[in-house]
């Protein structure tokens, strides 16, 4: 089986069709197989031009001869349906709403504000005109089906839609509108449109929406699904607010119903936030939606950029278990020009990351989890979606947060559930017009519920945060999403976990007896280190603090000015950094920094992008303030166990060790870096995540050998204390994005298992 893991590689620059061909090689030779075609900001070829379907046809080719799959997005940036602006460019194509209340109540408007950050005003395209929705087609679906439908369901497998509204022109006042809602409404409801709208009728803003909502379906969903199922490929993709009820519906209609048309429905869980409060809702919603295809979703976009492969384990499981086989990973940068638009988040899912190969680790994890994805669990509870609650509210602010609150109650009391749109299922748990919660038409009381607990912590309680699924087959599934690390009892069984540990019952293992050894360690680098220089606001100085006379180069980002001690650096030789970077900065030759503290100013500093890196043999601790300091210290030679290396790349750990008879493992602890071993130069293998044990082949014991650990860090450490940067520029709009976390190289303990 391939692995079900998509990289949405990002199209930036001008790729050649050799630098096609060795991006999509290096994406196998780590385990990918399939990739999405993704127009993104920082794209330096028209879209729509022959140039990008010249640029396309590189990556369909490398995917035909390397045996890979493609995936196309149907749209520059987001959100689809515009044709990269060709829609909207036609005034009667544009998407309108209808203010519902107060003086301007009858009003339409076509504007919106909507991912203004971003993208600055503009129009969306009106996605419940039949003629705007034909019109896209033939700009996107046709023109790649007449260059490239000979490849359309073999090496292409679908296309991505990705979150198409109906609601972007919508205020707290106002509803989508067309043209024919008037007569729709007359005609279903024997009703007046404006009569009820003006009286503020109790049903008004529930019929509105359900006819909104099936002409949604009937122009865009409808009309798409049936020109990729025509041609052989599938439908994918997720809708805009697919984790708020009301937002959802004023965005999407029904949201269950509409999502269902889908062949391979998806929602967008690019926070990686396991304690958001709309996550269980989130995921449940994908499980109601999944089909014969199973279901996909947008994983990871936010980051941050050294997200472990442990929680990105977690949420593969966590995404199997209601029903998710196919996950597509955000975003993969051909290379970081983007992030000159899109600055305040940022993840990369390439070989730009020095840890890549932990993604052949993660590949065979997501394999099992998308088998896992086809097994189904009896509920202990169905919850039916309140789409009749939350269309009558669209025009309203109403905080739902309750609502969420008890669906993770049910998660964590480990009540199974699923979402449901019937009201003769039971037990049902429905939301009345007042916002409150009946259980089979009785105030909601979640004891009532009968149910399992399978995880309970040492006093038997239940614990928050794990999440347990239990399947058909008797199997579980237990995953520490936020939990503290310990010791629980899973069906009377002492095991321990630790955040973001995923408990498979099919893989139970008999506890080991561990012996600890301390060995001193030399120490290899494997590539010089690098760090960026970080400047806060307005503001374009930092200083860089030496404990001795250090060399290294300065690396100046291409549209930007650099001074060192008030001397411009000159930068004018290809950059040694990573593909991603090396093309956006040139280097300056080696120069000698003296013992000291010494200036550097620079200007258009950005987060993910920064104008100045220092690279070279050092090691350096980053002291964050209104301005910013550098200390630059000698790179250590060896190693203690329980010691820190801070820097970035690539840390080799050599020693000398006695293998004890009857040893079948080594193991190490404390580490969240993809982590190798080898004895006497012979691989034991690479590990992700815990358990970092390597199995030790019998001929060793009793011998004397070289050890040798290898870690890999992600690109995060080059980025500095960017929590310092969240909390101190004005300018960020994405403060609730993850961010870079501190996860030196090293570890606390290693020990032989018997």
């Amino acid at each position: 089986m391939r692995s079900p893991i998509v990289t949405m590689t990002a199209i930036t620059g001008k790729p050649s069709k050799e630098r096609a061909f060795e991006y999509m090689q290096s994406l196998k030779e780590n385990g990918i197989t399939e990739v999405l075609l993704y127009p993104r900001s920082g794209c330096e070829i028209e879209y729509l031009s022959q140039g990008w379907f010249d640029t396309v046809g590189f990556f369909i080719d490398a995917a035909a001869r390397l045996d890979m799959y493609i995936w196309l997005y149907d749209d520059f940036n987001w959100p689809s349906a515009d044709a990269g602006g060709r829609v909207t460019a036609v005034p009667e194509y544009r998407l309108r709403a209808i203010c519902t209340k107060g003086q301007d109540a009858g009003k339409i408007s076509t504007k919106s504000l909507h991912n203004s950050g971003l993208f600055g005003e503009k129009f969306f395209p009106n996605l419940l005109s039949h003629q705007a929705v034909d019109y896209f087609i033939s700009c996107t679906h046709e023109e790649y089906r007449c260059r490239f439908g000979q490849f359309f369901s073999t090496v292409i497998k679908g296309i991505f839609t990705d979150e198409p509204s109906i609601g972007y022109c919508c205020d707290e006042s106002s509803i989508p509108y067309y043209e024919e809602i008037e007569q729709d409404y007359q005609r279903e409801y024997q009703r007046d449109f404006y009569g009820d709208m003006r009286a503020e009728d109790e049903g008004f803003y529930s019929r509105a929406v359900l006819l909104v909502s099936k002409r949604f379906k009937l122009c865009y969903l409808d009309k798409i699904g049936t020109w990729c199922k025509s041609h052989g490929i599938l439908m994918t993709g997720h809708f805009m607010c697919d984790h708020n009820i009301i937002e959802g519906v004023k965005h999407s209609g029904h949201v269950l119903e509409n999502l269902s048309t889908l062949s391979l429905p998806g929602i967008d869980e690019i926070y990686s936030a396991f304690d958001d409060v709309c996550e269980a809702a989130l995921f449940a919603t994908a499980e109601y939606a999944s089909g014969e295809n199973g279901a996909m979703a947008e994983l990871f976009a936010l980051g941050p950029c050294d997200i472990s492969y442990a929680k990105r384990r977690a949420m593969l499981y966590l995404a199997a278990c209601h029903k998710i086989n196919r996950y597509f990973v955000a975003i993969s940068h051909l290379d970081m020009r983007g992030n000159r638009l899109v600055k305040d988040f940022f993840n990369t899912c390439s070989s730009d990351q020095p840890d890549f190969l932990g993604m052949k680790e993660l590949s065979k994890e997501a394999i099992n989890a998308a088998n896992i994805a086809k097994k189904d669990f009896t509920p202990d509870v169905y919850v039916r979606f309140p789409f009749e609650f939350a269309a009558q509210n669209v025009a309203r602010r109403v905080d739902t947060t309750p609502f969420f609150q008890m669906l993770n109650s049910l998660t964590y009391n480990q009540i199974q559930w699923k979402f449901t749109d019937s009201a003769s299922v039971s037990p049902l748990i429905e939301v009345t017009k007042d916002f409150e919660f009946t259980l089979d038409k009785q105030p909601l009381d979640i004891t009532k519920i009968k149910h399992e607990i399978t995880v309970t912590d040492k006093n038997s309680a239940t614990p928050e945060g794990i999440f347990v699924r239990r399947f058909k087959d008797l199997s579980l599934v237990a995953i520490n999403l936020f939990a503290d690390d310990g010791e629980y009892l899973i069906n009377n069984k002492p095991v321990f976990l630790k955040k973001y540990d995923v408990y498979l019952s099919e893989n139970e293992k008999i506890a080991t007896q561990g012996e600890e050894f301390s060995p001193i360690f030399r120490v290899k680098y494997n590539n010089p280190n690098v760090i960026r220089t970080m400047h806060l606001s307005q503001g374009n100085q930092a200083e860089i603090a030496c404990l001795q006379d250090t060399p290294l180069t300065f690396a100046v980002r291409e549209d930007c000015t650099a001074f060192a001690n008030g001397e411009e650096i000159a930068a004018r030789n290809p950059a040694n950094l990573c593909n991603g970077l090396k093309d956006l900065y040139k280097s300056s030759g080696e120069t000698v920094l003296k013992k000291g503290v010494h200036t550097a100013l620079v200007n258009n500093d950005l987060k993910y992008l920064p104008s100045l890196l220092l690279v070279g043999d050092f090691e350096a601790k980053a002291e964050s303030g209104q301005v910013c300091r550098l200390t630059l210290s000698p790179r250590r030679s060896t190693y203690s166990v329980g010691e820190r290396i801070y820097g970035y790349g690539s840390v080799e750990l050599l020693a000398s060790i006695a293998v004890p008879k009857g040893a079948k493992s080594l193991e190490i602890s404390g580490t969240e870096l993809v982590t190798e071993a080898f004895v006497d130069g012979e691989p034991l293998g690479v590990r992700a995540f815990s358990p970092y044990a390597f199995s030790i082949p019998s001929h060793l014991w009793g011998k004397e050998v070289s050890l040798k650990i290898v870690q890999y860090s992600s690109i995060a450490p080059m980025f500095g204390d960017v929590d310092f940067w969240d909390k101190n520029v004005k300018e960020c709009g994405w403060r609730h994005t993850p961010s870079t976390e501190n996860k030196p190289f090293g570890f606390s303990k290693i020990c032989f298992n018997f």
